[in-house]
């Protein structure tokens, strides 16, 4: 399978709503949450998200095959890049899709790729250690990595 970075278009829109809101609900565990709580704070992660994600950078669908599979936000700095955001549809993850999508931005990067990771996300630290991450730095909430160009 063919996975691809293309920009976000207009008709993305209730996609990008659909993964948000279920990728969120399944990090802050909203699921046991009451109605209309669970959607009233999961309609305003999804708003705060999209406008902070949208002023930091470019935004990009992930493809695999014909089907959008993820979400992709890129912030172009001097000396590299940083990747802002990157979701996968949760009932496709662990089937190489976010790794592709990381290494189609490797290939375009002419310097380093930096990223922030919540420190109990240990799925996702995983991954970028196993694709060339190393930890730069840290604070309470977060790690801050980096994989250098020629990694």
């Amino acid at each position: 399978m063919t996975v691809t970075l293309r920009p976000e278009q207009p008709s993305d829109e209730a996609f990008l709503r659909n993964l948000v809101l279920e990728t969120v609900a399944i990090e802050l565990g909203a699921e046991a949450w009451p109605e209309p709580m669970r959607s009233d704070l999961l309609r305003m992660q999804y708003a705060a998200r999209r406008h902070a994600r949208l002023e930091a950078g470019q935004s990009f669908i992930v493809q695999a095959g014909d089907a959008a599979s993820g979400w992709v936000v890129l912030a172009p700095m001097d000396d590299g890049v940083h990747l802002v955001e990157i979701m996968i549809l949760p009932a496709l993850r662990g089937k190489g899709i976010g790794s592709a999508a990381i290494h189609e931005i490797f290939s375009k990067a002419t310097g380093p790729v930096r990223l922030t990771v919540n420190r109990m996300n240990h799925g996702a630290i995983r991954l970028y250690e196993r694709l060339g991450f190393r930890r730069t730095g840290e604070d309470e909430v977060r790690f801050f990595m980096e994989r250098p160009p020629s990694a």
